[in-house]
């Protein structure tokens, strides 16, 4: 099928569209990718068969199953236990702990999801730098980029590789094997592990101030102490009946009352005379509200982390998880403080601190906020699934029961897979359903930890690579690069389809990467005359080469509002990275896989 000027016009507007959508990131990707299925059917450039193919997808399920078979193995407690050992073995050297972090990651990466194994290991990190009196800033980017390397090894260690192997097997060539990857793919991990410990690790800026919470989040002018004296008009009254943090845009944190806190029902709490209140606000509110009622300032010296914490009450940052279902809604939506029995203190979206009026803020994946309360509260936050914890949290790292299932059937499905047994979907399946015959995993904790944004985008944008085919659009312009490259041979070829699709990679996923260029480097094949097998594993590797910006993979995304990070920190870290995949993976790669 091949279709006219118009149709592969329409599909260039199509793809420039979902291009601009997903790097400006305006609509969740997820939307961005069925609004772009929506406009191929529209304009007829994909049957309805053909649109929603995706969804029964080898790559999609398989991909659905590992989100299932990785969210056990981290609810097992085996993954954080082993992760906290770290801190043990590093002895008193900062260097043999960040490389052992680095190491663990790596490997995790290799056969659970990436963004698990840096949600699991970025409070370890975190905990290092404090150990260690460095800046998170230095291993919070090795630590993302590490895992990018790692889950190149394996076929299993990304979407992307799982994505590219169904693609090939759907052109009718023979799918990727298990370990197929690993040849390249612990080249990049052992080279990119050594630059990360000798490039970034000691060259990036502190960018984050770890010694003091507060400091970090700018909050030290912001906390004081104010006494009721006797004769004070808020007597008698609540925080909740004086509206306090409405008229004064300033938050009670606590109530200490001689040697009692009372923070847990505070809004209902009658005050009186000699209690002292922990605020938080502007200090042109807490001047206002001091002379308003009366109240006295105990002393000009702001609060810093201990004063805040003693051993009920403390102060932790969390992060919302990747599949937190209190996205879009606000922190008075949620009735934090009531719900949670916590109070925030602050957000940090991606290195902006936002201060005022938070409990109006829609709130988004990867949002970072500053919680203070007592700590049972704060280790029940610790693991309800929409919280993942960063610090200051006294974590409880016990092993679930059945943690040895969990540990024996990933093994399991990748040896399965491996050695030809069976596919990986059909392993991949078995091994979720052993789970869930042996209670290891609920059938409502399966459903919850399916990344199901991910799942959309899977399935809502390979269509675009049918289309691609449908209108001829691939072969256009596969020609085109072969006709450029074909006095430089296919090596040349190959370097520039790197590139190409690692720069498409930084602004838009690298799922969408590989989907867009899998069909062009088939049609460059078919028109040098060669086997597309190169094309299709360095497209597979170049599409995880998202290391120069913090919105070109999603772990990226996560250390960066927890690092204090730059846009700018990843360009320069990453950029050696990339030009070293890029270079290694043109030359290595036609030694493996040969034209």
């Amino acid at each position: 099928m091949t279709g006219t000027p118009l149709d592969i016009l329409l599909l260039v507007g199509i793809v420039v569209f979902a291009t601009t959508s997903f790097a400006l990131q305006k609509l969740p990707i997820d939307v961005t990718a069925l609004t772009t299925l929506g406009l191929l059917l529209l304009f007829n450039l994909v049957t309805p068969s053909e649109a929603i193919a995706g969804f029964s997808n080898p790559a999609v399920i398989t991909v659905m199953m590992m989100f299932v078979l990785s969210d056990s193995l981290v609810r097992s407690g085996l993954v954080n236990r082993i992760g906290h050992r770290i801190t043990h073995l590093s002895a008193n050297s900062p260097w043999r702990a960040s490389l052992l972090l680095l190491l663990v990651s790596g490997s995790l990466s290799a056969f659970i999801n990436n963004t698990a194994a840096v949600a699991i290991l970025m409070p370890v990190g975190i905990l290092l730098a404090k150990h260690f009196k460095f800046s998170p800033s230095k291993i919070l980017i090795p630590l993302s980029y590490v895992s990018i390397l790692g889950g190149t090894c394996t076929l299993i260690g990304t979407s992307t590789n799982l994505l590219v192997s169904a693609m090939a097997a759907d052109a009718g060539l023979e799918p990727f094997g298990v370990f197929e990857f690993a040849w390249v793919g612990l080249i990049f991990f052992s080279i990119g592990t050594v630059y990360l410990l000798l490039g970034p690790l000691r060259l990036l800026p502190s960018r984050s101030i770890l010694s003091s919470l507060t400091r970090k989040y700018h909050m030290s002018a912001y906390l004081t102490e104010v006494r009721v004296p006797k004769e004070s008009p808020l007597i008698g009254k609540t925080v909740a009946e004086e509206a306090i943090s409405d008229r004064f845009e300033l938050n009670v944190l606590e109530i200490l009352r001689g040697k009692t806190k009372i923070a847990m029902d505070l809004r209902n709490t009658r005050i009186q005379p000699g209690d002292i209140l922990i605020v938080r606000g502007a200090m042109t509110e807490i001047l206002a509200i001091k002379e308003h009622y009366g109240l006295l300032l105990l002393s000009d010296i702001k609060l810093g982390d201990q004063d805040l914490s003693d051993e009920s009450n403390i102060l932790v940052e969390i992060q919302l998880s990747p599949t937190s279902q209190l996205v879009d809604q606000t922190l008075k939506d949620i009735d934090f403080r009531k719900r949670y029995g916590c109070f925030v203190l602050a957000l940090n979206r991606t290195g902006e601190m936002i201060h005022r009026k938070l409990a109006f803020i829609p709130l988004a994946h990867w949002d970072t906020l500053l919680v203070f309360g007592p700590r049972a509260r704060i280790e029940a936050l610790n693991r309800l699934e929409d919280f993942t914890p960063l610090q200051e949290v006294d974590m409880r790292l016990s092993l679930s029961r059945r943690w040895w299932i969990s540990a024996a059937i990933i093994p399991i499905v990748v040896l399965l897979a491996a050695s030809g047994v069976m596919p990986i979907l059909k392993a991949s399946i078995l091994g979720v359903v052993a789970m869930l015959l042996t209670r290891t995993v609920k059938i409502q904790q399966a459903y919850k930890s399916i990344n199901w944004t991910v799942i959309f985008l899977l399935a809502a944008v390979l269509p675009i690579g049918k289309a691609m085919v449908n209108t001829g659009l691939d072969r256009v312009i596969g020609e085109s690069i072969a006709a450029l490259g074909a006095p430089y041979g296919p090596v040349v070829v190959l370097g520039v389809m790197l590139v190409s699709t690692s720069l498409l990679s930084e602004i838009i996923s690298n799922n969408s990467a590989a989907v867009l260029m899998v069909p062009i480097a088939m049609s460059v094949a078919v028109a040098l005359n060669v086997d597309p097998k190169p094309f299709l594993m360095g497209i597979t590797f170049a599409a995880s080469m998202s290391f120069m910006t913090p919105i070109g993979y999603q772990t990226n995304t996560m250390v960066y509002g927890p690092g204090g990070y730059r846009f700018t920190d990843f360009t320069r870290a990453g950029a050696p990275l990339s030009i070293f995949c890029w270079v290694t993976g043109t030359l290595l790669i036609p030694k493996i896989w040969p034209f």
